[in-house]
């Protein structure tokens, strides 16, 4: 038994440094991306790389309930966006749409996505950010967190409030809570690793993830209202 338990902390400390790169990547596409089922993907990736470097400064079994929570969030966010395009996708499908106009249709948007002003501008901010978080994680570092974690928590925090600051739509906002509170989360299980603080943290993402929906939810019925004639 103790021979597997360091083994499992040799893997979790090799897997420290992909995992920083994974959040700083995700986070990133979460600032930049548009597309609502490639951030899904990317917020379900950023909680599973969060829960591995957690795993150096709790148990497996609470860093595993931090993913449980997360993995149920990003549910939540997927769902309310298959929702959220019901109408556009019954009104395509009233038409003649073939699969491959579908698909031309589909990459004509991640082009001009990619290439848009406002990807660009949120590309550079994401760059910015990850610079100073990687000048201030060697410059200020957090009490009882190495330099890697120390970064993963100003990372998050820092484009948490970029997307925050770019974002209208209801659910890029409470995912740009959610990454604030991941970093705040990872910071403070590393002084508290208890039940309480992470069952705590945990009731607070559910409720950003649910009130967010909530917002969604009414921003289209009042949308729809609107175009009612």
């Amino acid at each position: 038994m103790p021979i597997l338990n360091d083994l499992l902390a040799q893997a979790v400390f090799l897997a420290a440094l992909p995992a920083v790169a994974g959040v700083f990547v995700t986070a990133t596409l979460l600032v930049v991306s548009r597309d609502w089922r490639l951030n899904t993907i990317a917020l379900a990736l950023q909680y599973f790389f969060v829960t591995l470097l957690m795993t150096q400064v709790t148990r497996v079994e609470m860093a595993a309930v931090k993913a449980l929570i997360g993995w149920v969030i990003c549910l939540v966010f997927y769902l309310t966006e298959q929702q959220a395009r019901a109408p556009a996708r019954l009104d395509q499908s009233e038409g003649t749409l073939s699969l491959r106009n579908w698909f031309l249709a589909r990459l004509e948007g991640w082009r001009h996505q990619g290439i848009s002003a406002r990807a660009a501008f949120s590309f550079m901010a994401a760059l910015l950010v990850g610079v100073t978080v990687y000048v201030s994680s060697s410059a200020m570092p957090l009490p009882q967190l190495s330099q890697s974690l120390t970064m993963v928590c100003y990372l998050l925090a820092g484009l948490g409030i970029v997307l925050l600051g770019l974002s209208q739509d209801p659910l890029r906002v409470g995912v740009g809570l959610l990454m604030f509170l991941s970093g705040f989360d990872l910071f403070y299980v590393a002084l508290e690793p208890s039940l309480v603080v992470t069952g705590f943290l945990g009731a607070i993402s559910f409720v950003i993830a649910l009130g967010t929906a909530y917002l969604k939810a009414a921003q289209l019925a009042a949308s729809g209202e609107e175009r009612a004639p």
